[in-house]
């Protein structure tokens, strides 16, 4: 094996990262929460700005209420 071939150990972290991708987390983001000297959230939040879609918040709860599967 040579010097440059990825570890097996490197492939559950890789799949994480992938996964965090998918949920639209951006890469910066997942760069930054990794990085050996953190960056601080707000300093984060004034380069890239909030998402379209506030994936963090809670649906408005109307298909639920009604308990028919309709919004």
């Amino acid at each position: 094996m040579s010097d440059d071939t990825p570890e097996t150990l490197a492939v559950p972290d890789a799949e994480r990262v992938r996964e965090l991708l998918e949920a639209h987390v951006p890469l910066t983001l997942i760069a930054d929460l990794t990085a050996a000297e953190a960056v601080p959230s707000q300093e984060i939040l004034e380069k890239e700005g909030l998402p379209e879609e506030e994936w963090w918040q809670p649906e408005n709860g109307t298909a639920q209420a009604s308990g028919d599967g309709r919004s």
